[in-house]
């Protein structure tokens, strides 16, 4: 194994710990991650190995807004654009998540679809770059979205845990988009796909 790829290797595991701790509600599960926390920082120390620069976690580094990624996939005759429906509360959403440490932003999309939708897909073009907390006050960390146009490439396959269901809705008859976001601005990154646009702020 190169340096370059424990280096990556060793990020995965505390992006995937961090992220974990962050979001699980099961104290197994917590304990877990927590117990893995401790390993690699072991590990690191009996090694003597050192990131150059600063860690990323530590984020003692020039502020900068986090980055997510949604994708738009339309059914063949462009007039249905395919939304998952989150588990958390029941409403839809693009395909799409968190941009991951060492995937491109394209990379990042794409893994996202394959975990939500169910389904490989390629990408066909950027169709937005957009300030997701422009009109709205938030104390959230500051986030930009980038929305891809994508085109599937496989059958459909069970979505991820957070997916209830997912499914193609009439361009004009969208349904209730999840409380996590700005509907209008959802709407505006599949208006720019439908218009073969690029949209930004």
């Amino acid at each position: 194994m190169k340096d370059n790829d424990l280096t990556d290797f060793l990020l995965k595991i505390e992006e995937l710990t961090r992220s974990g701790l962050k979001y699980t509600k099961d104290e197994y599960a917590r304990d877990n991650y927590q117990c893995l926390e401790k390993e690699v920082k072991r590990f690191l120390a009996l090694k003597s190995i050192t990131f150059e620069g600063e860690n990323i976690f530590k984020r003692n580094i020039y502020p900068t807004p986090s980055v997510s990624v949604r994708t738009v996939i339309f059914s063949s005759d462009r007039k249905k654009v395919l939304l998952v429906q989150e588990r958390q509360d029941g409403l839809y959403s693009l395909p799409g998540g968190f941009a991951e440490l060492s995937l491109s932003p394209a990379e990042s999309a794409l893994k996202e679809v394959y975990e939500e939708a169910g389904v490989q897909a390629k990408i066909i073009s950027c169709v937005a770059v957009l300030d997701r907390y422009r009109n709205i006050p938030t104390k959230s960390a500051p986030e930009y979205i980038i929305g891809f146009e994508g085109e599937i490439v496989s059958d459909f396959h069970e979505p991820c845990f957070e997916i209830i269901s997912r499914d193609y809705f009439p361009l004009d008859d969208l349904p209730d988009f999840s409380h996590k976001h700005d509907p209008e601005q959802m709407k505006k990154i599949i208006q720019a796909a439908k218009d073969k646009k690029m949209i930004f702020d």
